[in-house]
């Protein structure tokens, strides 16, 4: 077993807060390299040391609290226990209010994870009230048109299409990524990644023809500057699948869709949500039984 994952590192036994913080370390590199269970060990490690200390300092204290908390949800939803996530990431919002008030800077991104959870979960309207909650805090604090106010406006067009409410969605996605092009260019993978999306409710909207160019241009910069193997690109290769099937080429659909399920198995395991939808996907593409003779 990797140690780093089973010690807080070099952080004095003292000092709970050091450890806690080099346990949140371990279990956020771990979350960036898909290892889900040890990143849910090393967040509990975390929190289990800052049960009931109190430290001179509150506010670090209370941003190691939240810190750990989030990056538990995060490893719990990533193996798809939803119901297990929700504590954690609503714990980490009540500690954020507590500590720094309802209209907090730090709310947003706590707000957006839960909100991903919501959606996953199918809790959708729970989850588009979390992004607009948060969506309100950043325009008030940073204006409409703000990258983060771009990260909410893409979530919301991302629930939409789990809604199948792709009309809606729509203006959503492409306000993110007009924002995002805006602040970043057109050659940031962030507005790449708005775009992709937004293709994503046009593809939903049966524009496949508007879609296909966006996702293949995608693919090639995410092998290039990602690799082969990296997780956007199994995304892109299942979505340009679908859109392919539904033009009526199952063939190259199930090329794409077999690269992507190789990759999402290798990434996140056989049993993972993302790793499922891949596999029903590529399911939907199989020729029907033959209907057997009339006797």
């Amino acid at each position: 077993m990797d140690p780093a994952t089973t010690s807080p590192g070099s952080a004095p036994d003292d000092d709970p807060l050091a450890a806690a913080a080099a346990a949140c370390d371990t279990a956020e590199r771990l979350f960036h390299e898909y290892r889900h269970v040890e990143a849910e060990a090393a967040s509990r490690q975390a929190a289990a040391l800052l049960v009931n200390f109190a430290g001179a300092d509150a506010k670090a204290v209370a941003k190691a609290r939240i810190r750990a908390c989030s990056l538990l949800g995060l490893a719990l939803r990533e193996q798809g226990r939803y119901d297990e996530a929700a504590g954690p990431f609503l714990e980490a919002i009540r500690l954020a209010e507590v500590r720094w008030g309802k209209e907090s800077a730090a709310l947003p991104a706590l707000l957006n994870n839960y909100g991903v959870l919501c959606k996953y979960w199918g809790h959708y309207d729970e989850g588009e009230a979390a992004y607009r909650r948060a969506l309100a805090i950043v325009d008030a604090r940073h204006g409409p048109d703000s990258l983060q106010s771009a990260t909410l406006y893409h979530n919301l067009g991302g629930l939409e299409h789990s809604r199948r409410r792709f009309a809606a969605g729509e203006p959503l996605a492409r306000r993110a990524w007009e924002i995002r092009r805006r602040h970043l260019g057109d050659e940031h993978l962030a507005t790449l990644m708005d775009q992709v999306a937004w293709a994503g409710l046009l593809d939903g909207l049966g524009r496949q023809a508007e879609a296909e160019p966006i996702y293949r241009r995608a693919l090639l910069v995410y092998e290039q500057r990602l690799g082969p193997d990296h997780f956007e690109v199994a995304a892109t290769l299942n979505n340009l699948g679908m859109a392919r099937a539904a033009q009526g080429d199952r063939e190259e659909a199930r090329i794409l869709l077999d690269r992507s399920l190789a990759i999402k198995t290798k990434l996140l395991g056989p049993g993972h949500p993302g790793t499922l939808l891949t596999r029903r996907n590529l399911a939907a593409l199989a020729p029907p039984p033959p209907t057997p003779p009339t006797p």
